[in-house]
């Protein structure tokens, strides 16, 4: 099978699961792993080789065809919404932006009892695909991989630690003070999606943000 021509289209809506000429495209991913160590030309070789690229449009959901696709996904692009449904109502575990990480394996689980995880695009939005059997190969053939993985988990892990230390912050104009502190551009998110993410309101996230202005 000619790769350099494979496209796949899901749904009839603008999903496209691309690998054609796609060796720049890579590029975000490659340049993240050398600012965390040195690469051999085996890592980058395999990455431009055997990673393809997944695009999405805005208000896309991406849940099923990241349940179908065995692979790790870093996002070198956009924005997606991580949420659950709960009582007829969604709500927001998390925002990710450019040079996140995700996982198919992540859907393997059930969460606040049997709630499925979704994800959501709120910006157009490109991730960098590598299957699992890559990142194998990568673990087998390239020593460095190993170190990159860890520091990629331990960062994962940071990232949590912070979201679960701010949604204990009792004061809610404190817990969108930190946020803003922690999140990039937090403008490029939806105000209704943040205030569920910030368990408050939107009325009350509104009148935090025109306080925050004027201040």
């Amino acid at each position: 099978m000619n790769q350099s021509r494979l496209f796949f289209e899901f749904n009839t809506e603008n999903i496209i699961l691309a690998l054609p000429n796609k060796k720049n495209m890579v590029t975000p991913f490659i340049s993240y792993c050398k600012a965390n160590h040195t690469l051999s030309p085996k890592f980058i070789k395999l990455i431009r080789s055997d990673a393809y690229i997944l695009e999405v449009s805005r208000h896309q959901d991406l849940t099923q065809i990241l349940q179908d696709t065995d692979s790790t996904f870093f996002l070198s692009s956009g924005l997606i919404r991580k949420y659950i449904e709960h009582q007829g109502k969604d709500i927001t575990l998390d925002f990710l932006s450019e040079d996140n990480l995700l996982d198919s394996d992540l859907f393997k689980y059930q969460y606040l009892e049997g709630r499925e995880l979704r994800l959501k695009a709120l910006e157009d939005s490109r991730l960098i695909v590598m299957p699992h059997a890559l990142i194998n190969k990568l673990l087998r053939h390239c020593p460095e991989s190993g170190f990159i993985l860890k520091t990629l988990m331990t960062r994962k892990i940071y990232q949590l630690n912070e979201q679960a230390a701010l949604s204990r912050i009792p004061d809610a104009s404190s817990r969108y003070e930190i946020f803003c502190s922690l999140f990039s551009n937090p403008k490029r998110i939806p105000g209704k999606y943040l205030a569920s993410y910030l368990g408050m309101r939107q009325e009350t996230l509104s009148r935090i943000k025109a306080s925050t202005e004027l201040n």
